[in-house]
């Protein structure tokens, strides 16, 4: 038999053995580890999406496709996701927006696949689903959200937000031009059981606060602009706010979703970028009347140049204005103004590193921060950190510490130089001579 024919004979029969051995575990029940076996499964810390600490040690994070709670600093987290829909897959990222009112009250828009067609006749390809829960996550309603009757479909994302149990609101997003960034709002008065669409909206993708049933405020769109409503949603209207002293006209604002203490008093972050090698600026607003007039609190100036819509990341606890700043391979810190401070960055932290970090402080000293997944809480206002991402092994949560793997040592490269004699001396030695073997050497 010729050497290809063989090769060819062993190569399907090989297959074979494949199949056979596949037929039959799969005709058996999974093998179960032992504690042993099971104790040299590394330990992996969850990439983290999305959080917010609630209250003190009491907090939610998401990686997208799994929502965990935790009562006690992240100690210990329990995974409460939402059941996954027949079409879904468990691993997808697949939940695009969460609101908590407190550790037991909370509501999770998700994406559903479906093979249906919207009112023009073109496949819809997902449907948003609203799952809630009274009871912490330890059960969950879910409803499907209204489509909307346009030629856009379901871009797979929304925003939720809540003023109490009954009243909420959520946007969702449709597919469009990347530049508008198209979004369609919903409100509820039940808690989420039904929906209808606003009379007005943004009409652009946004993040939602929700201050009362009728103070709703929008921040959002590709340049981040800011909108309110103090009517529920009949009338939404955009909000400019007044350029500081001290800041280039010229320059872009770029808003965040405000941050209120009560329903009178409040901050707004507003993000200045210029251009052409300038320094961009950031000022909290303040407000004392609800969001109606604002004025410039405090500024933080010399920070690097951005492009328009850059934000940054920030958040206010009490009256302390905090901003996380994490600089390209160091350990990320903190920097805090109060009101009425002017504050130049110094040198060191103007490159622009305060956009890749989160933070959700409950007080100045007690706090979360998120950055590039890694979750880490301090109580002493940033002094020292605790990494509390929730830790698996083999899929299952654990309280074990990550497993450390060694860095593994580089690979050697050998060079090896045969000529083609000595190759096919080799060959005949082994597999026979008069063979002939298509090689490059």
């Amino acid at each position: 038999m010729s050497l290809p024919r063989l090769f060819y004979v062993l190569t399907a029969f090989t297959m074979l053995l494949v199949l056979h051995a596949a037929a039959q575990t799969g005709a058996r029940p999974t093998p179960q580890l032992t504690p042993e076996q099971m104790a040299k499964i590394p330990v992996v810390a969850l990439p983290i999406r999305d959080f917010k600490l609630l209250d003190s040690g009491t907090g939610w994070a998401s990686t997208g496709g799994q929502l965990l709670l935790t009562t006690n600093s992240g100690a210990h987290w329990k995974d409460i996701s939402p059941p996954t829909p027949a079409l879904a897959d468990s691993r997808d990222d697949r939940f695009s927006g969460v609101f908590f009112l407190d550790a037991n009250t909370g509501w999770v828009i998700s994406a559903a696949d479906t093979d249906d067609t919207n009112a023009h006749g073109r496949p819809v390809g997902s449907d948003a689903l609203l799952s809630s829960t009274v009871d912490g996550g330890a059960t969950w309603s879910t409803v499907k959200l209204p489509r909307v009757d346009s030629v856009r479909e379901l871009a797979g994302g929304g925003s939720i937000a809540f003023s109490d149990r009954l009243h909420g609101w959520f946007d969702l997003d449709l597919e469009g031009s990347t530049v508008v960034q198209v979004g369609v709002l919903f409100s509820t008065s039940d808690g989420g059981r039904t929906w209808s669409q606003t009379r007005n909206g943004p009409g652009v993708s946004t993040d939602i606060l929700a201050l009362t049933d009728k103070d709703i405020w929008f921040a959002g769109g590709s340049d981040y602009k800011l909108f309110v409503t103090h009517d529920g949603a009949n009338t939404v209207h955009e909000v400019t706010l007044p350029v500081p002293t001290g800041i280039d006209p010229g320059d872009y604002p770029t808003y965040s979703l405000p941050t209120f203490t009560d329903r009178l008093n409040g901050y707004e972050s507003v993000m200045y970028t210029g251009g052409n090698g300038d320094k961009s600026a950031a000022v909290l607003f303040a407000t004392e009347d609800g969001g109606r007039t604002w004025k410039p609190d405090r500024i933080l100036s010399n920070l690097a140049e951005s492009s328009a819509g850059s934000r940054i990341r920030s958040t206010v606890a009490g009256s302390t204005w905090i901003l996380p700043f994490a600089p390209q391979g160091q350990r990320p810190t903190l920097l805090k103004l109060r009101p009425n401070d002017r504050m130049a960055a110094p040198a060191h932290k103007s490159s622009g590193d305060f956009r890749h970090c989160d933070v959700s402080f409950h007080t100045p000293d007690e706090g979360w921060m998120n950055c590039s997944g890694k979750l880490s809480s301090t109580v002493d206002g940033g002094s020292t950190w605790t990494e509390i991402a929730p830790h698996i092994r083999n899929g299952v949560l654990t309280t074990d510490p990550v497993t450390h793997l060694p860095t593994p040592k580089p690979l050697k490269t050998i060079k090896i130089v045969l000529d083609a004699s000595t190759v096919n001396r080799t060959m005949d030695r082994e597999y026979g001579a008069g063979l002939i073997w298509d090689a490059e050497i």
